[in-house]
């Protein structure tokens, strides 16, 4: 680690060094560079000393400014070169503007990229400073436009210009899609008995600030019980309805919550022991539910979650076996499920 600091250390006094004491322009260039940032991380703050120590090192004076105090050059910054270091949706944008410049030089760094430390920010910072010197601007002094030996100077804001933040990797990650199909397996658990596990499908149709779920849940295996009296098989479908809302957090993390109607159907199968009648019956319920999911997106389209919920039936269904009451099916129950998230538009 100690390594490594000292040399983009060095490189970064390095390449400082090569920016700045090129014949023949020395004497033309301002002796201050403002510097602007609209974070203060660790690491930002760090990044900012090394460049402030680095330019100051050669003579130059560095003022370090907020973000919204140099936004945009002003007739009296343009007399001065600038850097600002601005973060946005995970990437630093570094702006480089020579003395009379009105367009930056651009460059950028992903904060979570292998190996990008502060030394690193630095050096890509000293960089942009360097090349943006390089390019053909206005003498800061007489603001005179000073001809380009390899193109007209028309053409260089071209050159200058941002790339599109539309770009960005994380961009696309950042959105919802309006269209999620969730697939999963789902485990119920009652007040008693082992969980039943089921299969659930949900559509998820809304904004990336709320949802419709229109879905369904069948069992997968019944639920069994055994007593003297003989035992009992329950088999559980379910229709739901929820209205909710979502958040995105930083990075492709999403936390969603909401609660609504669902229809339960249960059939249970019946053995009996001698002097004992056994039944068949099919019974249906209404029901109240709730449910908090959180979600990790790979891609725009693709992801995981896993959701924690519970269910109340209005009119439960009561399993009896003789004369003892076995269980008394989701008043209340509890469920967790996992799965997959396509997206789609």
């Amino acid at each position: 680690m100690f390594g490594a600091r000292h040399y983009w250390c060095a490189t970064a006094s390095l390449l400082t060094q090569l920016a700045f004491a090129a014949p023949g322009r020395g004497s033309d260039l301002p002796t201050t560079v403002l510097v602007s940032s609209n974070l203060s991380d660790a690491r930002l703050t760090r990044a900012l000393i090394l460049i402030r120590g680095e330019l100051s090192a050669l003579g130059l004076e560095v003022q370090v400014r907020a973000a919204d105090a140099a936004d945009a050059p002003s007739a009296a910054d343009t007399t001065s070169e600038r850097l600002s270091l601005e973060v946005k949706e995970g990437t630093i944008i570094v702006r480089a503007f020579a003395a009379g410049a009105q367009a930056p030089l651009v460059e950028s760094v992903e904060l979570d990229g292998p190996d990008v430390s502060a030394e690193v920010i630095a050096v890509r910072a000293v960089e942009a400073l360097r090349a943006a010197r390089l390019l053909p601007t206005q003498d800061p002094r007489t603001g005179a436009p000073k001809p380009s030996v390899t193109q007209p100077p028309a053409t260089q804001p071209r050159a200058e210009q941002p790339p599109p933040e539309h770009t960005s990797p994380r961009s696309a990650l950042a959105s919802t899609p309006p269209l999620q199909l969730a697939l999963g397996p789902t485990f119920i658990q009652n007040l008693q008995g082992v969980p039943q596990l089921s299969a659930q499908a949900a559509l998820w149709v809304g904004p990336s600030w709320g949802f419709v779920a229109l879905g369904a849940e069948t069992s997968l295996w019944p639920l069994a019980f055994q007593r003297d009296a003989g035992s009992a098989e329950i088999s559980r479908r379910t229709l739901f309805l929820h209205l909710g809302a979502r958040v995105r957090l930083r990075g492709n993390w999403e936390m969603a919550a909401g609660a609504g109607l669902s229809y339960l159907h249960y059939r249970t199968s019946g053995m009996a022991q001698p002097g004992y009648q056994a039944q068949d019956l099919d019974h249906g319920s209404g029901g109240v539910r709730c449910s908090v999911r959180g979600a990790h997106y790979f891609s725009r389209a693709f992801g995981v979650y896993l959701d924690l919920g519970g269910l109340v039936a209005f009119d439960a269904a009561r399993v009896q076996l003789g004369n003892e009451s076995v269980v008394t099916l989701d008043r209340p129950s509890f469920t967790l499920g996992i799965g997959v998230l396509l997206g789609a538009f």
